[in-house]
């Protein structure tokens, strides 16, 4: 029995000798993810945005994509994509920048998408100018170039109906959803205005311009206070670019021209003077004379003059004030202006070769020169409207006394604290508007105006029966039930439509409060960094590793892809409680120039699976079907749609040998605006690129749609375990184990000698 024990410990001793020679288990680095995004959604402002982020989020994740959401402060935003600093512009969220912001836009009431859009001008992208998305497409360019030097009606809209069918297919921002909102108001105010086009009683105050001194109450009381979502992230006009600064600072400047709440949009009566009397133009649009208005005085009592228009103008333009302006300034006046003041001083801004003049030749009086910008022509939107955007007159009689580098820290700017200018205290910013900064108390987020009774239009307004109220306080409640819950008893008058109380305005009682729906009244987007290398440039993708030409097309394919995991129509009816329309295109229903024939993308992971493919990726679930969904819109070199006319949709798999390579898959027929649609099927692996021929007007056109990129019908996984060929270890393992059995046996057969009594 004791050699058997000594036999199976011989034999356990070997096994577990044979398992230290056993190769592991294979365990490999394997990525579980396609790629990483961060989404940036302000944390302050607008709850209900938040949680479609997280929707979009957890549907990136079910493609395989890691996505995760950061809440950030406004100021945050700001320093990370909106204004960043020069070496972070482009950079990604792991490099200091960021990857994805979802924002909303409150619109004004002409459309301008080239600020945000336009790439043909390097002092338009962050941080001089509003292009942080830092998108840049020839074309698209090309047709806003065209667009803001017409004054061609139709020529307008047909480039603009073009602008937008480009945006589509590109998607360097997914629009959501074009927002229709209550915002629920103290039923004593009125002298909201006019209805806007249908967009509903109050759609001015609440969208273009808060206007105070037009209020009315019927009740004698004095005192408005307006309660808003978010904080003041800048009150000196032209480094602000946020809605809520607005609600402070437009009571307390004038523009050049107002908006009035009785505007006629069809009539062309978008604006009425303000600091301006009039203003006209050469019959070529180059020159421009602007009178400004006597008698108006600054809030501290100096006198407002034609110096602090061009000095003003300066501001905009010079990005050493912290201007977000820049580009958009510098493309209607140039990027070579000479200031001149009515004393004969002058100061040169820029070096470019587009040079324009801005001269006060009075103090009342100034001249301007505008250079050309393309095609021979002017910028041909100037005009005072879009001039006195943001109410940015500032006084030259401060801050020129200022050194530029202290603009956004002073109290005009924070509105904290006082400083000394030219021998003179000041607590706030100072304007010509009917209201005067009087404090921010900001542990209770409230900031105190009151009535201006210099203001140069007080009697007027009075005579009318307006400016009856004579403190404004501007209150900020993050929390939509709280906000509502202080209108109710009384604390607040008036709530910000950004609070999204669709599905809580039922329980509004007429008694304290009155709903005034807002249509037309901004749009959310989820908008990309265009330097990412996945989704932006498209060089690190599997597709532009492989054949760089191609790398824009993958990094395309990809932002569709996102465009695709938006399920616009579920958050408009689950969160929004119906308010609101699905987002295709920056252009609002509401505005000129919408093009109401491109649809916002369905709510569909399985074509964004396609999409991703398509860039050399194989995301979980992908369908082994191959299926691609193509659409899009025929149009003529003119612009006009190929409506209702035979085209063909063809393919290659020899992109470099088109026309010759391809070949037809079917026939399609255009609808009445050129719109056509297709389900292609794939079985062979391979890269497949499809065009459409239009062959209409006897001449063979072939456009580029996109391409698609077919796996095995088994998608193999992107990284594989390493295999090692382990035989060799095996037999000497085997070897050594015999040798140690029959040593082992021989061993146990033996007989020991017997123990010795001592």
């Amino acid at each position: 029995m004791n050699s058997q024990k000594k036999i199976m410990l011989v034999i356990c001793i070997l096994a577990l000798t044979l398992s230290m020679f056993a190769p592991l288990a294979a365990v490999t680095a394997q990525s579980s993810s396609l790629f990483n995004v961060t989404i940036i959604a302000p944390g302050n402002a607008n709850l209900l945005r938040r949680q479609w982020t997280d929707i979009f989020a957890s549907n990136l994740d079910e493609l395989g994509i890691n996505a995760k959401v950061v809440y950030l402060p406004w100021a945050s935003v700001y320093d990370r994509c909106l204004t960043p600093a020069a070496d972070l512009v482009g950079k990604t969220w792991d490099q200091g920048g960021w990857d994805v912001l979802a924002l909303g836009w409150t619109p004004g009431v002409l459309p301008d998408p080239r600020p945000i859009y336009y790439g043909g001008d390097s002092s338009f992208f962050a941080p001089s100018g509003q292009n942080y998305y830092l998108w840049n497409n020839a074309t698209a360019n090309s047709l806003l170039d065209t667009w803001i030097t017409s004054n061609n009606e139709t020529q307008k809209a047909s480039v603009l109906t073009q602008w937008q069918q480009i945006y589509y297919n590109e998607v360097p921002a997914s629009q959501i959803m074009y927002q229709a909102a209550p915002a629920v108001v103290n039923p004593h105010i009125t002298g909201l205005g006019t209805p806007v086009t249908g967009a509903g009683e109050g759609w001015l105050y609440f969208n273009a311009v808060p206007y105070p001194q037009l209020l009315g109450r019927n009740d004698g009381k004095t005192t408005i206070v307006y309660c808003c979502t978010s904080s003041i992230d800048a009150l000196i006009p032209p480094l602000s670019d946020s809605w809520y600064d607005v609600c402070v600072s437009s009571p307390i400047f004038d523009g050049l021209t107002a908006t009035w709440p009785t505007l006629n949009q069809a009539a062309g009566d978008l604006a009425v003077p303000d600091l301006l009397t009039s203003w006209s133009h050469s019959s070529d649009n180059f020159n421009w004379t602007l009178n400004c208005r006597q008698g108006v005085t600054w809030q501290d009592g100096q006198p407002f003059t034609a110096n602090d228009v061009v000095y003003s103008l300066w501001a905009l333009m010079n990005s050493a004030t912290g201007s977000q302006f820049v580009g958009y300034y510098q493309s209607v006046f140039g990027d070579n202006v000479k200031f001149t003041y009515s004393n004969g001083t002058s100061v040169q801004l820029g070096t470019g070769d587009r040079i324009g003049t801005i001269t006060a030749t009075d103090q009342n009086t100034v001249q301007i020169t505008l250079p050309v910008l393309v095609n021979g022509l002017p910028y041909g939107h100037m005009d005072p409207d879009v001039l006195g955007f943001a109410n940015n007159i500032i006084p030259m009689h401060i801050f020129e006394y200022m050194d530029l580098s202290t603009w956004s820290g002073s109290v005009f700017n924070t509105g904290e604290g006082s400083t000394v200018v030219n021998g003179v205290t000041y607590t706030g910013p100072i304007g010509t508007g009917p209201y005067k900064f009087v404090s921010y108390d900001t542990n209770a987020q409230v900031i105190h105006l009151t009535r201006n009774d210099n203001y140069w239009n007080a009697t007027g307004l009075k005579n009318a029966g307006l400016f009856t109220i004579k403190d404004y306080y501007i209150q900020f409640v993050s929390d939509g039930t709280a906000a509502l819950a202080d209108l109710k008893n009384g604390q607040v008058d008036m709530l910000d439509y950004n609070y999204n109380l669709q599905t809580q305005v039922g329980s509004v009682d007429p008694s304290w409060g009155t709903v005034l729906s807002l249509t037309g009244c901004g749009r959310q987007e989820f908008g990309y960094n265009m330097q990412s290398p996945i989704y932006g440039t498209g060089v690190d993708t599997p597709l532009g590793i492989q054949d760089p030409t191609r790398a824009a097309d993958a990094a395309r394919d990809i932002r569709q892809a996102f465009d695709y995991a938006i399920p616009r129509q579920q958050i408009i009816d689950n969160l929004l409680a119906g308010y609101g329309t699905a987002g295709a295109t920056p252009m609002l229903p509401s505005q000129p120039y919408y093009d109401n024939s491109i649809s916002a993308r369905p709510y569909d992971l399985n074509q964004a699976r396609q999409l991703l493919q398509a860039a050399g990726y194989s995301p979980p679930g992908a369908s082994s079907a191959n299926v691609l969904s193509l659409q899009g819109t025929a149009n003529y070199s003119n612009g006009t749609a190929i409506a209702t006319t035979t085209v063909y949709l063809e393919q290659t798999t020899d992109n470099s040998t088109i026309p010759a390579s391809l070949q037809v898959v079917t026939p399609l027929t255009t609808s009445a605006t050129g719109q056509w649609s297709f389900t292609v099927t794939q079985s062979t692996p391979g890269t497949y690129y499809y065009y459409l021929l239009d062959n209409s007007t006897g001449v063979n056109n072939y456009s580029y749609i996109q391409s698609q990129t077919i796996t095995s019908a088994t998608p193999t996984p992107t990284t594989s375990p390493t295999s090692t060929n382990y035989t060799w270890v095996y037999i000497a393992v085997a070897v050594v184990v015999i040798v140690i059995i029959i040593a082992a046996i021989a061993l146990a057969m033996r007989k020991k000698p017997k123990p010795k009594p001592t």
